[in-house]
């Protein structure tokens, strides 16, 4: 059975909402810079993949962040502000969530990480279960799919992005990343756009930038800052944890009106 968690205390109220995303490619470097990254360009929550990770646990971030990961610790969410002191969070492997509740609807925020050397389907399948389980609500999934296609800046279309793409159309779901932005993914000579993000029809309307950021993240990825309108929310744990087999016969199939951009 699927419950919601209320916490106690608004994070922000009437603002618009800054969402970073970023790969921190497994390096203490780049996740210990975070807190400064956060606060020069004040930033609400972050999308996080491979953050660095000691002894099973995330290091290098301030004590008072509320970290929600995946069980691979491979995708995470990160919210700066003080809300909560103890959270259990449910998830699943490499996807994590977290829902937002505003003056009008719920937003679920989702973080998902694919390895290249991994099977896409599995991350892919993590998060067509978890958008099932929220019909007719707001959602934006950042993620690290390592897919290649033009339609988010490479040259040519892989395998991975093939999948990514049939993803996308069966699920009606709205990419907000551009063809024409520089590389999210920059190492010596090599460069790259595996960093997605996508969401659903109506976040459309309330995305009101998507950006690669020029801001130095130490890391081979770059920041991605998406900023959403203005609302009032209060944070909500999405538990996101059942048993994949129970969870899929649990969920019912659904259709959302959405548009691939």
């Amino acid at each position: 059975m699927t419950t919601n968690i209320t916490l106690n205390s608004s994070f922000s109220s009437n603002k618009n909402f800054n969402i970073l995303q970023i790969n921190l490619g497994r390096t203490k470097a780049a996740t210990t810079h975070l807190h400064p990254a956060v606060v020069k360009l004040k930033t609400d929550i972050l999308l996080v993949q491979e953050p660095y990770v000691y002894n099973n646990k995330i290091q290098g971030l301030p004590m008072s962040w509320n970290i929600f990961t995946s069980t691979s610790n491979k995708a995470a969410i990160f919210i700066p502000q003080t809300i909560h002191k103890v959270i259990t969070v449910a998830k699943l492997e490499n996807t994590i969530a977290v829902k937002l509740h505003t003056d009008n609807k719920p937003i679920t925020l989702i973080s998902a990480y694919s390895s290249p050397i991994a099977d896409i389907n599995q991350t892919l399948q993590e998060i067509q279960d978890i958008i099932r389980m929220i019909p007719n609500e707001n959602f934006l999934v950042g993620a690290d799919l390592n897919g290649h296609n033009p339609l988010w800046g490479y040259h040519r279309t892989n395998t991975r992005g093939v999948a990514i793409m049939d993803f996308l159309l069966a699920n009606n779901l709205y990419i907000n990343n551009s063809s024409d932005a520089p590389p999210t993914f920059t190492r010596n000579t090599d460069v790259g756009w595996p960093d997605l993000t996508f969401c659903s029809q109506e976040m459309i309307t309330k995305v009101a930038s998507w950006e690669v950021l020029e801001e130095p993240s130490f890391s081979d990825h770059h920041f991605i800052q998406i900023t959403e309108q203005k609302f009032n929310f209060t944070l909500i744990l999405y538990p996101s944890s059942l048993d994949e087999t129970r969870q899929r016969n649990k969920l019912h199939s659904c259709l959302f009106s959405k548009t691939v951009g």
